[in-house]
């Protein structure tokens, strides 16, 4: 991402529950660890940085618990990457 401005911004992986809304997860993100989530998790070309929120299949989970080392997916979450603004 080369000439690209790192925005200000927090990364994380969140799993969420459709069912349950308490039962969530949050696992935080570098900035170099989205570079290299870019690898499995294609963001749309005008977002390089991952800003918008996108789905973590599990058949990528191998790939992206290598990378951010987060463990095991739980069976009874959805996972999404998202972005905000730093506190």
């Amino acid at each position: 991402m080369e000439g690209i401005e790192q925005p200000d911004a927090v990364w994380s992986l969140d799993g969420f529950s459709k069912e349950d809304e308490f039962l969530r997860t949050q696992h935080l993100i570098s900035p170099e660890q989205v570079v290299k989530l870019r690898e499995v998790i294609k963001p749309d070309p005008d977002d390089p940085w991952m800003l918008y929120g996108y789905d973590v299949p599990l058949a990528v989970w191998p790939a992206v618990d290598a990378m951010l080392h987060c463990g095991p997916p739980d069976p009874n979450l959805d996972y999404q990457t998202s972005a905000t603004a730093p506190d």
